[in-house]
């Protein structure tokens, strides 16, 4: 029996060895967005105006996921004047701004976003819970409830994070986000209780960043390769002055390499709220 090449086999072994899938990124490379402070200027208006110009903004950045580090709503106490209506009608529009995002995004409480000093508004309508974590490709995400200076981790969120850590000590990288910052610069008079014992136990793992937003500026302070970095933002209500803070961070790990950049949004001159304040 004779073989002859026939065009038809020439025409697949070229698709073969020159059509391959497309290149995907690699598993250890991640770009996500830092966020937070996006509460209104008043718990009586509903909306922060310049808000849905960031989060357009976000979206040309294509990152695979947004960490919000809380402050999403101006909360407070009803001896202050403030109502459950004036809160829910805050979290309701969170809701339609969230479906602006066109990536996944993870929304930590912050102090701000309590009513009566509770937290049960927060999960009824953002659906988080108060501590969790995930993967992203190599790296691996852990979301803490700190809130406050003097307020410890429960028992259970304590026990939690010890097992989730170890259970994730071959990632890649792992990035630790929470509200009120687990450490800070020494000349900073702000100081966590627990900090010095998380501290001592990140550094048992690949730990590249523990990210806080409970602020309105940006500082970074590394202890034992861990850098611990506050992206506080600022400048989502008309009457802000925005200028001089950033309204959101891009922060780009490439399996090897983390690097974090503030981002300043051009605001139109005359930006209006996309999203109005329920009746």
């Amino acid at each position: 029996m004779s073989t002859v090449s026939s065009p038809l086999t020439a025409i697949l072994l070229f698709l073969l060895t020159h059509c391959a899938a497309p290149s995907q990124r690699p598993a250890s490379d991640v770009k996500f967005i830092v966020i937070g402070n996006t509460s209104p200027a008043s718990p009586f208006v509903g909306y922060a105006e310049r808000l849905p110009a960031v989060l357009r903004d976000i979206n040309h950045e294509h990152p695979v996921l947004v960490i919000h580090t809380g402050n999403i709503i101006h909360g407070g106490h009803e001896w202050m004047g403030i109502t459950r209506k004036d809160v829910t009608r805050q979290f309701r529009n969170l809701i339609k701004q969230k479906k602006i995002f066109t990536s996944a995004i993870h929304i930590l409480a912050g102090a701000g976003d309590q009513f009566n000093g509770s937290l049960e508004l927060f999960e009824q309508y953002t659906g988080e819970k108060l501590f969790y974590s995930f993967n992203y490709g190599d790296s691996h995400f852990v979301l803490l409830h700190i809130i406050d200076e003097g307020r410890k981790m429960s028992p259970e969120q304590t026990r939690w994070l010890r097992e989730d850590l170890e259970i994730h000590k071959n990632s890649s990288a792992i990035f630790i986000f929470s509200h009120h910052p687990v450490i800070s610069y020494p000349q900073n008079g702000t100081r966590y209780s627990g900090g010095e014992e998380l501290h001592k136990l990140f550094i048992r793992y690949p730990v590249k960043a523990v990210i806080s937003g409970d602020a309105n500026n940006f500082y970074e302070y590394a202890k034992d390769n861990i850098r611990y970095i506050m992206a506080g933002c600022y400048g989502f209500n008309n009457r802000d002055w925005h200028w001089g803070f950033y309204q959101y961070y891009i922060g780009h790990y490439d399996g090897n390499r983390f690097t974090i950049k503030g981002v300043r949004v051009n605001f139109p001159a005359h930006e209006q709220a996309k999203i109005p304040a329920e009746e």
